[in-house]
């Protein structure tokens, strides 16, 4: 497990799960607590100093901003990997990069670009750079869900079950700037006023872009709402992709997640080649053997023909996700 206390165990939980669409967050998340709300900003600061709290705000969706996502399955030469790792490192587009133990494809990570054509020429000269010449390129054709809560009590991934959104609105479409999508990208303040310095930046009263956030929210735009915790901090050190196959995969995906409450990603795709897995599904836990039991769920309401679970060996970018 870890060294929380019980307050710091309730913060997280209210950070995760109930973060305030108000001004004043800390504040309502004090009332609550029957502590004040000094303290509640003392304590998530001392979360963020011991890296269990990597950050508190939102993600704003790629589509959004008029990109496009695809996960890569590559089989990197062991012996570029570190150079492939470094090179990672310096690309802001490319997130959730792993080792995975998949028998032919080590790597798996996710990149994103501005429009197909640009994303498959990126993909290209990244694995040319690292003389991969055997990758899958699985395109996002649905994202379904994201909510990467963790249950600090239960040692699990779990999140109530949210909206599909078939259309993601872009930037342009809902008449704001992408400017403002990408400073809601970053973590927000910790202050009595965490949404303050954003605001006065458009002209704007506190009150006025919550409300904006709340609609985004409501819209699809804006997803996971409150903390990111460090797994590992928390005693959750195991990740598993879940990757399902069966004879309707879209119905198959939207019931994984409209009702698997432990999946923190789920994202039907589309792929470069023939590829049987479509549907694919993040489980987090502090052991494999929860995530095998999740995963027995996640078969029945599946129907899945067959599955692969291909679990975390190494993270090659650990941090935030912008």
């Amino acid at each position: 497990m870890n060294d929380l206390n019980e307050i710091e165990q309730k913060v997280i939980m209210e950070l995760e799960y109930n973060f305030p669409f108000d001004e004043k967050p800390f504040q309502l998340i004090g009332e609550k607590l029957g502590i004040s709300e000094r303290e509640v900003i003392e304590i998530v600061k001392g979360l963020i100093d011991r890296e269990i709290v990597k950050r508190v705000g939102m993600y704003v969706s790629f589509r959004a901003k008029g990109m496009e996502s695809a996960l890569i399955a590559a089989a990197i030469p062991p012996e570029n990997l570190e150079k492939f790792r470094k090179i990672a490192l310096g690309i802001r587009e490319l997130t959730h990069n792993f080792i995975r133990n998949h028998p032919r494809y080590n790597v798996w990570y996710v990149l994103k670009a501005e429009g197909k054509e640009s994303l498959d020429k990126k993909i290209a000269e990244l694995m040319s750079e690292v003389k991969c010449k055997e990758y899958v390129v699985l395109y996002s054709k649905k994202s379904l869900k994201l909510s990467v809560k963790y249950d600090v009590i239960k040692g699990v991934s779990y999140a109530d079950n949210q909206p599909v959104h078939e259309k993601i609105p872009t930037a342009e479409e809902l008449g704001i700037q992408k400017e403002l999508l990408k400073d809601l990208s970053y973590p927000l303040s910790i202050s009595e006023r965490p949404f303050q310095k954003i605001a006065e930046k458009y002209n704007m009263k506190d009150s006025e872009l919550v409300e904006l956030i709340k609609e985004l929210y409501e819209k699809g735009v804006i997803k996971d709402y409150g903390a990111t915790i460090n797994g590992e901090k928390v005693g959750i050190t195991e990740n598993a992709m879940m990757l399902i196959n069966s004879e309707d995969i879209e119905s198959s995906c939207y019931n994984i997640a409209n009702k698997l409450k432990e999946a923190t990603h789920v994202v039907l795709r589309e792929s470069n080649t023939k590829w049987d897995y479509l549907c694919y599904a993040m489980i987090h836990a502090r052991s494999r053997e929860i995530i095998s039991e999740v995963a027995k769920k996640a078969v029945t309401l599946a129907n899945a023909k067959s599955y692969m679970l291909l679990f975390s060996l190494e993270n090659l970018k650990p941090g935030i996700v912008i």
